[in-house]
């Protein structure tokens, strides 16, 4: 999956398992929710502007694609979101 941008704001303390594809990514998310002291989602408006600019961040603040992950293998915030809805 392309990325955005090389930098993150924060380390990632997990070796990510490679993310072939989404649901390995998110599956890579959680475990770093675990190891990095839970996770705290952005809000629905912040999401949207993202959204908007065809950008999305992941948990640990790399800068992808809303349907993709960083070169960590972390999914996007609207990837690990879309997972939790019910209703996708």
């Amino acid at each position: 999956m392309p990325r955005l941008d090389d930098s993150c704001s924060m380390a990632s303390t997990v070796t990510a398992e490679p993310a072939l594809d989404a649901a390995t990514a998110i599956r890579n998310a959680h475990t770093f929710f675990e190891h990095n002291s839970g996770w705290a989602p952005p809000d629905a408006d912040t999401l949207a502007e993202w959204a908007a600019d065809g950008v999305c961040r992941c948990p640990d603040e790399c800068l992808t694609t809303p349907d993709g992950w960083c070169e960590h293998g972390i999914a996007s915030w609207a990837l690990v979101l879309a997972a939790l809805d019910p209703l996708d």
